[in-house]
């Protein structure tokens, strides 16, 4: 009994999603259906390839109706397109099919009730145009004062010649841009504007016939992209085998990607090196430079979209030595700072270029010149590390005057103290930069006596506190140890303690030097 009730159960329920479908699929009863196919309806012409109007009217239709045409006036029918309805009818484009007939016909279909059809009254035509443009098309990438690739296709006899208009205002003006253009290349390279414009249109005609055209899709004119190079810089020598910075600035960006190109005989060869990134208006990649000699150097940068490029000036890639400084510490003698650094075997260096950071950023001048002959160490009179820190660079000239890239930097440790409660130091300094070490070593005298280490801490920080001073006038410095030493080449030379500032409660600079047995020495080897 209970498996009965179940199926029965079961036929009723399909029933009535039946009848519940029927509701939404066929009007009730007193809603008739009824359509009328208005366009085409007899006598148009549609061309080929183009998108043209349907049109129609009708009542209680369905959202969903079905095109099919005929092009041998009702013999065969092919399907078309599906198009979106209103009960009442509609309107919408189609695109007309590459079939010429002076005897087409176009069926309208209620999708879900096919009983509700229309067909034209009479035929129809379907041509080609006289010719149509092809590009530029909406969303073209075209630029101002740029040759432009035009393509037409030419479908009637007889057109031999095209002339060219271009509007920058939709339409409303055209300005004539060439004559007498051969209609049967199919294509062209015109410069459609110096201008910029948002709304550009393009018109062809017959040479010898001008009500033969045709137009083209809106399209925009953007400004052309305009790249500069940055880096490297005219005369700038760079090593083998080195990374170079290549660096631009561009104007009117219009796409991100661009390519790097590289020549090292003044141009006329070129040799792919790296794709380019764009961000904003500016962008860089680092460069590993080849394995060449070459005083002929140059970099191009061209636009993935548009023909803009630039070429950088002449620079040169060589082999020279590196002029790395060694260390920089600071004199207890003098209260000053003292650059060494290692001489490297090399014929090509005439004289040492010692480099300051003057007060603005990675801006760095020339404060002493030392002949590849003397000691390579040179002290900064001008320096005072009891009131900041500093930074310094090396390079070098050779005997044809041609400066050579400095060195990455060294920075000074600069240590300031200050008087905590119950009788405690801190110390606060900035790390020193230039060699890798592992700790810093803090150092302390009081009264008259020598420095003499009281601590040690990790390079990873840069502060101490001092909760043992003696309530004698004290002093301290920090202290770090170059693990390689610096060889100068002098006998028994090698120098390897970097130190500070001397810090005290009376500030000590090159004018006033407290007492100690510290200075600028050579380590026995």
């Amino acid at each position: 009994m209970k498996n009965s009730y179940l199926r029965f159960f079961g036929y009723f329920r399909s029933l009535a999603i039946g009848l519940l479908l029927l509701t939404f699929l066929v009007p009730l009863k007193g809603q008739a259906q009824s359509i009328t196919l208005v366009s085409p309806n007899g006598g148009e012409e549609w061309f080929a390839g183009t998108y043209e109007e349907v049109s129609w009217t009708g009542d209680s239709l369905n959202s969903n109706l079905r095109l099919e045409f005929s092009p041998d006036g009702g013999a065969n029918w092919y399907y078309l397109a599906d198009v979106p309805s209103s009960p009442n009818g509609g309107i919408h484009p189609v695109w007309a099919p590459i079939n010429l007939t002076s005897n087409a016909l176009l069926k309208i279909i209620d999708f879900i009730n096919p009983s509700v059809n229309d067909i034209s009254d009479a035929p129809f035509t379907i041509s080609f145009l006289p010719f149509t443009i092809w590009e530029p098309f909406s969303g073209s990438m075209v630029f101002n004062s740029t040759p432009t690739y035009v393509s037409w296709a030419v479908y009637q006899t007889g057109i031999s010649l095209l002339n060219a208009e271009i509007s920058t205002d939709n339409g409303l003006t055209y300005t004539p841009l060439a004559q007498n253009i051969n209609a049967l290349t199919g294509y062209t390279f015109l410069v459609l504007s110096e201008t910029p414009a948002s709304a550009c249109i393009l018109k062809l005609y017959d040479a010898e016939d001008p009500s033969t055209f045709d137009l083209s899709e809106v399209f925009q004119i953007r400004p052309l992209p305009v790249f500069t190079i940055t880096s490297p810089t005219e005369g700038q020598i760079v090593n083998t085998n080195s990374l170079l910075t290549i660096s631009w600035n561009v104007q009117n960006p219009y796409a991100q990607g661009n390519y790097i190109e590289f020549s090292d005989d003044n141009g006329e060869t070129w040799e792919y090196i790296a794709e380019g990134t764009s961000l904003g208006n500016s962008g860089s990649i680092e460069w590993f430079t080849s394995n060449v000699n070459s005083n002929e150097c140059l970099i191009r940068i061209n636009d993935y979209y548009s023909p803009s490029k630039d070429v950088s000036d002449i620079f040169t890639i060589m082999t020279f030595p590196e002029t790395p400084i060694c260390m920089v510490t600071v004199d207890s003698l003098t209260n000053q700072n003292v650059i060494i650094w290692e001489k490297p075997s090399s014929d090509l260096i005439a004289d040492f270029l010692i480099y300051k950071e003057t007060d603005e950023f990675n801006v760095y001048e020339v404060i002493d010149t030392v002949s590849y002959e003397d000691v390579p160490m040179v002290t900064d009179f001008d320096s005072n590390p009891a009131m900041r820190p500093y930074r310094y660079k090396i390079g070098f000239m050779d005997n044809e005057n041609r400066v050579f890239p400095s060195s990455d930097f060294h920075q000074t440790i600069h240590l300031t103290i200050n008087q905590g409660i119950n009788g405690n130091w801190n110390l606060i300094w900035t790390p020193y930069s230039g060699i890798d070490y592992n700790s810093y070593i803090i150092m302390r005298k009081s009264g008259n006596g020598d420095f003499e280490q009281i601590a040690s801490v990790s390079a990873s920080f840069t502060s101490y506190t001092d909760f043992n001073a003696p309530s004698d006038e004290i002093a301290y410095m920090v202290k770090i140890v170059n693990p390689n030493g610096c060889n100068t080449g002098l006998r028994n030379a090698v120098y390897t303690d970097i130190y500070s500032n001397q810090a005290s409660v009376s500030l000590v600079s090159a004018g006033n030097i407290s007492k100690t047995s510290l200075n600028v020495y050579p380590v026995p080897a």
